[in-house]
């Protein structure tokens, strides 16, 4: 029971960059940063698009946090799926 609960805490995250797979995977978090500021994307967030501006993207896992610098981008939320194409 414990490890449904745990899936259901979680949404798919994609990030991509032109030339490389930069994550794919569960996360329990994102933090990023659009022109009005730094916010965060928790599971089962609202769907949405924004544009990224230089930062550092943060994916926060269950096991680690990974961070990306990235230069600007586009992130789009739908479905407990978020997916961030960087730098392009």
């Amino acid at each position: 029971m414990s490890e449904l609960i745990d899936n259901l805490s979680q949404m798919r995250v994609k990030v991509f960059s032109p030339f490389e797979v930069m994550y794919e995977g569960n996360a329990r978090a994102l933090s990023a940063q659009n022109a009005l500021g730094p916010f965060d994307v928790l599971p089962d967030h609202t769907n949405f698009m924004t544009l990224l501006v230089a930062s550092e993207l943060q994916v926060i896992t269950t096991v680690d946090t990974r961070k990306f610098s990235i230069e600007h981008g586009i992130l789009k939320v739908s479905d407990n799926v978020v997916t961030v194409f960087a730098n392009i």
